[in-house]
């Protein structure tokens, strides 16, 4: 068995909260002179309490500076960072066999579990591959701990804890076994980054890096104002990472240390990609993947790749292509010809208004007829995250910059460009806006959403309560307002996005009703019965201290048996992630911009405001 090398975490780390020039939230450390000081911050799993952890808070996310085992805090990699993912202390209940999603394409399954001995065997995975594992034992709470440590993340050699799993408890139940885990702490390893003196973070620039010499100096990051000159963000042609496609190239474009790739026509020519529209780079992999029959890759963002069939005889495999758990698109691909004819292209149409737009690259380089089973061998993969495309303008503001122009590409030695000037300085009024949801079944209804510097938010609002009413400065991302259908079969799940999914726990047909359960990273949240046509809005209480918010919204739209399955359609869904909402203060830092002014609405007229001022220079 493949194994990773799994090394208790003794050393305190430390946490790096930053906040830019004079003022900001409560937990900064920063002074008027743009210095982002290391400070240290607690687990919040309580097992873990007399350990630290660090955290660097980069323009409203948060960050990990990567630190070696067993070394001293002031040690830490100031300017080596992973987003952090998880630090929780909720309580998940698996059964042997079951996985837990914890974003990002990572996930923690339970292998097996041992009664007898006291043990569980745990499997950490990223995008369905396998990282490490880890038989647990539970007899004692020195060992009840996993703490999981890698090498070579963004060349440090050492040991860098990645992840931290607690286990309560083990449970023989009447039909099943079930673990109990009351902690889980990870880090985003596979996509750390290393910063270096000039580079550009939210319109301001690393001017130095100072690295920690003793307990009461642990380092600073100090950045100072981007120059006022304008930033031209270039379109560059990139190889693919998957060798077949090695005569192949894309457009990348670097947009303030985010790749985003402009959108581009099947065979059209690099320099004809539409500049000012944008995808986020989500996967380019030459990594290999090994799937079964009915196996799937998640790539994070609810995208995933999954084999339908694999038929040995023709040499064939049908994939199919899925977004939140709906069919997007599939191939049958035949492996006994040419690379060519082993490369599955998807276009979609209808892709910030254009058509046949290259959206992923699967690459299958051959089957494998196993003792038990069939696999098909992966050796390419390349997504785009086109679902959440965007399309700039000349004016709009991204990370204290606005954007002055856009040029297109003329040929292949010039393929493009987006040009920036600073911000003006005056103030920006970010307001509530009243929106209608998608679904149809609610076009009498409203919900109150800001746009906060180019991330949609909702803020928070009590049911029954005029949307003039809503919290403006407390905050949750809106993370779905779909009036898609969606079909969900006995005892299926439906992935929501962010941790977030619904189940059809029970489909009953001849009564024309489902029971839906709510669930965030795999942990119940609520339930309820519904008939075709009802409604179900979910409300929760203490979401940043409000009580009775709505944070859910379904509708069944009807409920039907095909074949010998039972199903039920859906044709609206709206979320929040309140799990993740935030109540902003006078001077908190958002996207180089200081909070300034909270105003409350007072009628439909004037729902409220945000109003932000441009940072200064130091």
């Amino acid at each position: 068995m493949k194994k990773h090398k799994v090394i208790a975490l003794v050393a305190l780390t430390l946490l790096i909260s930053i906040a830019v020039n004079t003022g900001g939230a409560t937990d900064n450390n920063c002074n008027k002179d743009n210095i982002c000081n290391v400070v240290g911050t607690h687990y919040k799993c309580s097992t873990w309490s007399n350990e630290q952890y660090p955290v660097i808070d980069l323009f409203g996310e948060k960050n990990v500076p990567l630190l070696a085992n067993h070394c001293n805090i002031w040690n830490a990699h100031v300017n080596k960072l992973a987003r952090l993912i998880l630090d929780s202390n909720a309580t998940y209940t698996l059964k042997d066999g079951e996985k837990l999603d914890l974003g990002q394409g990572y996930a923690l399954e339970v292998k097996q579990i041992d009664i007898d001995n006291e043990k569980v065997w745990l499997e950490f995975t990223r995008d369905g591959k396998y990282i490490a594992d880890q038989n647990v034992s539970t007899t004692t709470d020195s060992n009840k701990t996993w703490n999981v440590t890698l090498d070579n993340v963004q060349g440090e050699k050492n040991n860098i804890v990645v992840m931290k799993v607690y286990v309560n408890q083990l449970f023989a139940g009447a039909v099943d076994n079930i673990v109990r885990i009351d902690g889980i702490w990870l880090i985003d390893y596979a996509n750390a980054r290393t910063l270096n003196i000039g580079d550009e973070i939210g319109g301001f620039t690393l001017q130095k890096i100072i690295n920690g010499t003793n307990s009461t100096n642990l380092g600073s990051l100090i950045f100072k104002n981007a120059k006022k000159s304008p930033v031209s963000c270039n379109v560059v042609s990139a190889s693919y990472k998957c060798s077949s496609w090695s005569n192949e190239r894309y457009p990348v474009i670097d947009l303030f240390g985010e790749k985003n790739v402009p959108l581009l026509a099947n065979n059209g020519s690099i320099w004809q990609s539409h500049v000012g529209k944008l995808a986020r780079l989500m996967v380019d992999s030459n990594e290999t993947y090994t799937l079964k029959n009915g196996e799937k890759v998640d790539f994070g963002n609810g995208y995933a790749l999954k084999v339908r069939q694999i038929d040995i005889d023709s040499e064939k495999v049908w994939l199919e292509f899925t977004k939140d758990g709906q069919h997007i698109a599939d191939k049958n691909l035949s492996v006994n010809t040419d690379d060519e004819n082993k490369t599955w292209t998807v276009t979609l149409d209808n892709v910030q208004g254009e058509n046949n737009i290259v959206v992923m690259k699967v690459h299958v380089k051959q089957l494998f007829v196993g003792v038990e089973n069939c696999i098909v061998f992966i050796d390419g993969i390349w997504l785009i995250d086109y679902s959440n495309a965007r399309t700039l303008n000349i004016g709009d503001e991204i990370g204290g910059l606005t954007l002055q122009q856009i040029i297109n590409g003329t040929n292949s030695s010039n393929l493009g460009s987006l040009i920036f000037k600073n911000a003006t300085e005056s103030p920006v009024s970010c307001n509530v806006a009243s929106t209608s949801y998608k679904c149809s079944s609610w076009s009498n209804e409203r919900y109150p959403v800001i746009d906060l510097f180019g991330e949609k938010n909702v803020p928070l609002i009590a049911d029954y309560d005029p949307i003039w009413k809503c919290h403006v400065d407390k905050l949750a991302r809106l993370v779905l307002d779909s009036g898609d259908k969606f079909t969900l079969k006995d005892g299926s799940k439906l992935g929501l996005g962010q941790g977030y999914s619904i189940k059809a726990r029970q489909v009953d047909v001849a009564g024309k009703k489902v029971w839906l359960e709510f669930d965030k990273n795999g942990k119940y949240v609520d339930d309820t019965i519904l008939s075709t046509g009802e409604n179900w809005t979910c409300y929760l209480d203490k979401i940043q201290g409000e009580d009775n918010v709505p944070v859910l919204k379904v509708h069944i739209s009807n409920v039907y048996q095909r074949g010998n399955t039972s199903v039920v359609q859906i044709d609206g869904i709206w979320l929040i992630d309140y799990s993740n909402a935030r109540t902003l203060k006078i001077g908190d830092k958002i996207g180089g911009f200081t909070l300034e002014k909270i105003v409350s609405g007072v009628n439909k007229s004037n729902m409220g405001s945000l109003v932000f001022g441009k940072i200064s220079n130091s």
